[in-house]
């Protein structure tokens, strides 16, 4: 009987531990902000049980970015300190079992030497047996400090402008030279009447051959639908980017 018993026990340890469903549930329109809610309350349980085992994840842009495996992310999640981690600007892109999505995450912290940042990503979900889980995050730009004074963000109300009127950025002569192609990430204030107030260089292409320069200048000539809040409307803030690409 003694045998027995050991052996039965014996059996039952190689038998897997089931992996719990994942609590993203089925719409992708929430999938980003449901995950950087349990990211900001610490929540380990939540988190392992969303990500993919084999998931990727780049907290800081390249080319300065290591690649957390899963047990690296929740690492992470279990120190993490910040007072708000608010996503908003989210784009979702389905296709069949995979989802697309890129977005804006403001986090507050109670640091002095730091206590706003925006972190501007790339993710991509898949759907499998527990359900919708992270495969994959990339931090595509961070910026420090915060959102201008009496600018808003889309959310909470607050609606996204609509696009008017594009304008091309030009290349420069030195930047064909030297064929530099890429993209300019720009963080740009949309003011009252449709016209583009303040723009920022959130991420780099070029700054020795005036790509940047164009990609601002290109942005200052916009023209939006102004965003509202209660019907009113308002400053907001939105992120664009200008691609340069040279013609074969």
């Amino acid at each position: 009987m003694n045998v027995f018993v050991l052996g039965l026990a014996a059996s039952l340890a190689l038998v897997p531990r089931a992996q719990p469903a994942s609590p993203l549930g089925d719409d992708p329109a929430m999938f980003d902000r449901l995950f950087d809610a349990a990211y900001l309350r610490r929540d380990v349980a939540f988190v392992e049980a969303a990500v993919a085992d084999d998931v990727r994840f780049k907290p800081a842009p390249a080319p300065d970015a290591t690649t957390w495996n899963k047990e690296q992310l929740l690492n992470d999640v279990r120190i993490f300190d910040a007072l708000e981690r608010n996503v908003d600007s989210v784009v979702v892109e389905s296709h069949g079992n995979r989802v697309n999505t890129h977005g804006h995450i403001q986090v507050k912290t109670s640091r002095a030497d730091g206590p706003e940042y925006h972190v501007y990503y790339a993710r991509v979900y898949r759907r499998g047996p527990r359900g919708w889980v992270l495969a994959s995050h990339e931090t595509m730009a961070r910026a420090d400090g915060a959102t201008p004074s009496g600018v808003f963000r889309q959310g909470d109300g607050v609606t996204q402008p609509r696009l008017l009127k594009d304008v091309k950025p030009q290349y420069t002569s030195d930047a064909m030279r030297a064929k530099i192609q890429g993209g300019v990430l720009l963080e740009v204030v949309v003011n009252v009447d449709g016209t583009v107030g303040e723009v920022r260089v959130v991420r780099s292409l070029d700054r020795w051959y005036g790509l940047d320069d164009q990609a601002v200048n290109a942005a200052k000539m916009w023209r939006f639908t102004p965003g509202t809040k209660d019907g009113q409307p308002v400053p907001v803030l939105v992120t664009i980017e200008m691609t340069f690409t040279l013609e074969r």
